[in-house]
């Protein structure tokens, strides 16, 4: 009983740390969480915005013919598939669930044709692992939003497209809808496709449809990336944060099993050396 005791206690201070790492983690998490979804929900009705200003301007229109970013090609064979994952772990079914959105994307198109480009320490140890084509990777942003970064990887696959390394490029991301709802989703990045405006508006362009179609692409691409980097960062500091919270909870319900254990062992242990003190008090009598 006294060694059971022992490891009784020695497993109640072993979780009483694990609780404390877990609450601290998920209290970052949150503060992270906060200040990501902030950019993230100011962010969204410019993007609309200027998703709508854009299709207008492409349906106004034949000035995307020509253009380089609207080039469609009868076959193609050469798809780039960027994938957003986290760089550490801790964040639940995060990484998972876009790994597996990747890999049934690059099924559906044949493992021979897609090359991946990676973002995160855990894709690409994965797809790595499992023998995918990885063309690029970046490691260590640790959900960090950089707009180097986001315009490096912007310029890089532009190029990719241009140069024709590519007929077609895709983002792999998790979407953030709400802490609790996460939609993990691909979406073509290159070549351009625009949704149907909902609404005709008769806009007087100036100095021209072309001249504004040229200077406005390249904004709208990096908008666009900038876009799914926020996506992609803020649903995992949402993941890690209902993990942590997870854990702690589930930290707290066994430390409070083990606690009522202990006082259960200490209390037989006690009435134990009682009835030992009894027992030899009668024998001493008799």
């Amino acid at each position: 009983m006294a060694q059971s005791l022992k490891v009784i206690k020695n497993r109640v201070r072993s979780i009483q740390n694990t609780e404390k790492v877990t609450s601290a983690m998920q209290m970052i998490a949150v503060t992270k969480l906060n200040r990501m979804e902030r950019q993230i929900l100011a962010m969204r009705p410019y993007f609309k915005k200027l998703e709508s200003l854009f299709s207008h301007l492409v349906q106004s229109g034949q000035t995307q013919l020509g253009h380089p970013f609207f080039r469609q090609n009868e076959s193609v064979e050469k798809i780039v598939l960027c994938v957003f994952t986290s760089d550490n772990g801790l964040c639940g079914a995060y990484n998972n669930n876009i790994i597996r959105q990747a890999e049934e994307f690059v099924l559906r198109r044949g493992k021979e044709k897609v090359k991946l480009i990676v973002i995160g320490k855990r894709g690409f140890k994965y797809f790595h692992n499992h023998g995918y084509n990885i063309l690029n990777s970046y490691i260590g942003l640790n959900a960090k939003f950089s707009d180097k970064i986001c315009e490096e990887i912007t310029k890089g696959l532009s190029d990719i497209f241009l140069s024709q390394g590519a007929d077609e490029i895709y983002l792999g991301y998790t979407h953030f809808e709400t802490a609790l709802s996460l939609r993990p989703k691909i979406v073509k990045f290159l070549n351009l496709e625009v949704e149907p405006a909902a609404e005709e508006i008769d806009y007087i362009f100036e100095p021209s449809r072309a001249r504004i179609l040229e200077e406005m692409v390249p904004q709208y691409i990096t908008f666009k990336m900038r876009s799914v980097f926020l996506e992609a960062f803020t649903s995992e500091h949402a993941a890690r944060t209902v993990a942590m919270k997870s854990a702690t909870e589930n930290a707290r319900e066994l430390l409070h099993k083990l606690i009522l254990l202990r006082n259960k062992v200490r209390q037989a242990n006690i009435t134990r050396d009682i009835l030992e003190i009894i027992s030899s008090a009668e024998a001493l009598k008799g």
